[in-house]
């Protein structure tokens, strides 16, 4: 008889004994990414991820880190605010490291303005670089990159990618010198400003600014020029390049550029003074051009600044140690003599706006500033 053994409704016959406990995975660690994209090129940037950003501000500044949005806003702080030291460095250390642009604002400190050897006070200043990364490090936070930080905000908050804005404010600040005109398409010459250099990585031209001090010098005679303070001259400068410098003295939206004015002895940055109205009113007539309705009035800023305050003080130089090549080499249009020199009278009338310019430190109230 054959005997089916476990059927009906007992219990099991199994001899598997008790189940396995389900086994647990454990998904892999992914790193923290490391390369980090140019987005002015598409490009992988030099260097790996860091979450360390160095640079200088003014003595004194404290320093913030922020991401970068899509409308040229800042998003969220990269970590705690650093403090700038005696010789002006700083370091954060932010949370994560940053894989887009950043935006670094420094705000107080003082810097020393050469031009009539003042203490001004810092204000706020921004830096606003595509990328950070342990090669590309290190940067220089200052006026030039406040006015192209100016303009590249604009630019974006219009709807520009933050790649094109980025370009278009690097461009508005280059204008103000027309020396360094052939560097406005030069991507090289962007990075480098961030370090504060006006120069190629590619190619060399004598048009250059070097270190950038030419640029500063000629924004501090433009404070001089209209009595402002360095931080009101900044800020009137950036809202001006928004438009590319248009004649009106207008933003990117097209209201009038205001700056501050003096009341006895104190600057009143809330003041509502038209940039056109002092500009119109401080420059020389022989340096106005032909305005609407035939009137006469201040030209546009950025061809003032490379003109009177840049090219000018270059040309005061060459002549003073007779030395030509200095000058052409940044300007190579320039018509010398016959002799290959720089005519007298064109030193001399050089040298005679640079007096009428100086002439003012005297009677300015921005020259009392403490």
């Amino acid at each position: 008889m054959l005997i089916i053994a476990g059927c009906g409704g007992g219990g099991s016959s199994s001899n598997a004994g008790p189940s396995a406990p389900p086994t647990t995975v454990t998904p892999p660690v992914t790193a923290a990414p490391t390369t980090v994209t140019n987005i002015l090129t598409g490009a992988a940037a030099p260097g790996v991820a860091t979450q360390t950003i160095r640079g200088t501000a003014y003595v004194g500044a404290s320093v913030t880190a922020y991401s970068v949005q899509a409308d040229g806003s800042s998003g969220a702080a990269l970590g705690a605010p650093a403090n700038a030291d005696v010789n002006g460095q700083f370091a954060i250390t932010a949370t994560a490291a940053p894989l887009g642009p950043v935006r670094l604002v420094a705000v107080g400190g003082t810097v020393a303005r050469a031009a009539d050897n003042t203490i001004q006070p810092g204000g706020s200043l921004e830096l606003i670089t595509p990328f950070v990364t342990t090669e590309y490090n290190n940067f220089k936070i200052s006026p030039l990159t406040d006015i192209a930080a100016n303009a590249m905000t604009a630019s974006a908050r219009k709807g520009a990618p933050l790649a094109n804005a980025f370009v278009e404010g690097m461009q508005r600040l280059l204008e103000l010198d027309v020396a360094n005109a052939v560097f406005l398409q030069d991507k090289s010459v962007y990075l480098n400003v961030l370090k504060g250099s006006v120069k190629s990585d590619t190619t060399f031209y004598g048009a250059q600014s070097l270190q950038g001090q030419e640029l500063l010098n000629g924004l501090e005679y433009l404070g001089v020029m209209l009595d402002l303070p360095a931080t009101a001259v900044v800020k009137a400068v950036g809202a001006s390049a928004q438009s590319s410098y248009a004649l009106a003295n207008v933003d990117g939206s097209g209201s009038a550029v205001s700056v501050g004015t003096w009341a006895n002895g104190a600057f009143n940055p809330g003041a509502t003074v038209t940039l056109k109205a002092l500009r119109d009113a401080k420059t020389p007539d022989a340096q106005k051009v032909a305005g609407p309705a035939g009137t006469s009035v201040a030209p546009r800023l950025n061809e003032y600044v490379s003109r009177y305050l840049i090219m000018d003080f270059v040309m005061d130089t060459a002549c003073r140690s007779n030395a030509s090549l200095y000058f052409t080499s940044r300007y190579p249009y320039y018509q010398v003599d016959a002799q290959g020199k720089m005519p007298a009278a064109d030193c001399s009338a050089a040298a005679q706006r640079i007096a009428d310019i100086k002439a003012r430190i005297a009677t300015n109230n921005s020259t009392r500033m403490k």
